[in-house]
Order: structure tokens, then sequence, then C-alpha cells
């Protein structure tokens, strides 16, 4: 239990800092957390491909993954990201294609949160997804 307990201490801390989940109560950030799912994928697994639909968001629990582009037939790594780093948040808010592909450095254990568990906790409270929605479009104006 203690173990249990410790990851689920570090799922809270990491996900606080999320800047499209800091506006979430503390009561429907650990309802996150209980809909989070925990699956291992080896090196070299295409975890999420560019131009596919979004429908999950992914934290990095231990292990590596690499961030590819492709532009003009060309793929070009912008990124590499480990434990407690995530990705794929934008799916969570819009319904636009994935804007990258990302792919396993090595054997990686990711936590996994299906977009409708996102939008379910949503529903619950309109005014988080308000919040969300403008966090969301300025850190996209900025890119």
């Amino acid at each position: 239990m203690v173990e249990t307990n410790s990851v689920f201490t570090q799922l809270r801390s990491v996900l606080q800092e999320a800047y499209f989940l800091q506006f979430l109560k503390m009561s429907e950030l650990d309802e996150l957390i209980a809909h989070l799912r925990m699956i291992r994928v080896q090196k070299g697994y295409e975890i999420i491909c560019q131009g596919n639909p979004g429908d999950a968001f992914y934290l990095i629990a231990s292990g590596r993954v690499s961030v590819w582009t492709r532009e003009g037939g060309k793929q070009k790594k912008i990124a590499e990201l480990q434990t407690n780093d995530f990705f794929g948040e934008m799916a969570l808010m819009s319904n636009e294609p994935r804007n990258a592909t990302v792919i396993a450095e090595m054997v990686t254990e990711l936590f996994v949160l299906q977009k409708n568990d996102f939008d379910k906790i949503l529903l619950k409270n309109p005014n988080i997804a308000l919040e969300l929605k403008r966090v969301f479009q300025e850190r996209t104006q900025s890119r």
C-alpha cells in the first residue's frame, strides 16, 4: 500500500504543476488520477503518430521518448521527454490531429488518460472547461 500511496502522491504533485490542470480542485485532480492507466511500451514503439486523431494524454512514469515532426517529407527530432514529462495534452482540449510523432527511446512506462474520461470530469464543472480553454488558447497562440 505504501508504494501505491507514493505513486499517487507523485502523480498528484506532477499533475498539479501541469499548466492545463492547475485549475482543477484537489478532488477533481484525484478523480483524474483514478482514471489513469499504466502501460509499458518497448523501445521503438510509436506511441502517437503525427496526423492521427488525438484521443489520450500521456505522463511518463519511467523511460524516455523522442518527439518528431514531419515537414516537407523530412523527419525532425524536436524534443526528448523523460520521467514526469507529459505529452498529448492538446488532444484533451482540441479535436485537432496530432502535431507530432512520439517514439519510445527505451522501455517506457506511461500513465494514460483517455479523452472521454477527461471530458467526463470537465462536464461536472463547466467553469474549469472555460479556464482550460483560455489557457489552451494562450499556449497555442504563443507557439
